[in-house]
């Protein structure tokens, strides 16, 4: 026999005992992968990649595994898909998010700019009431004094 056809043949016998329940190497609790076999026939990492089909035998034996247990294991480009479009749903979550705080921001900015225009008018205003209110004591001292008559 062949190098290759005995590491098949270890990777074959690695996988009958972990689908048995009865590994060696690896506890029994751990998820069956390729990894998973090439460690329990003592392999090294990524060894069982070089047989396509025992790989296409691991993906099989999983999801039999899988319907035993009553679960469904969706088709790679399925879950991918279904990834795909719940990355989007959160995608215009957000970006609706970004634009509602986008609006509030700019009638923020709108309410602050006519704030400081009603304070920069208000301040003009207080400016003319003073010069005004000074103007007008100055006449009313003047009135005072214009009436004050000399003592003889």
């Amino acid at each position: 026999m062949s190098k290759s056809e005995n590491t098949l043949l270890a990777l074959e016998a690695a996988l009958e005992r972990i689908t048995q329940g009865k590994p060696k190497r690896i506890p029994a609790t751990r998820k069956l992968s390729v990894r998973a076999i090439e460690e329990e026939a003592n392999l090294g990492n990524g060894s069982g990649y070089y047989y396509p089909d025992f790989v296409e035998k691991v993906r099989q034996v999983k999801s039999d595994i899988a319907e035993a247990k009553g679960e469904y294991i969706q088709p790679e480009i399925q879950s991918v898909r279904t990834k795909l479009n719940e990355e989007k749903r959160i995608k215009k979550n957000y970006k609706e998010k970004y634009e509602s705080e986008k609006e509030k921001l700019a009638l923020f900015a709108a309410a602050q700019h006519h704030l400081n225009d009603k304070l920069v008018q208000a301040l003009a205003r207080i400016d003319e009431l003073e010069y005004e209110n000074v103007e007008l004591k100055e006449k009313l001292t003047n009135l005072k004094r214009s009436k004050v008559v000399p003592i003889k």
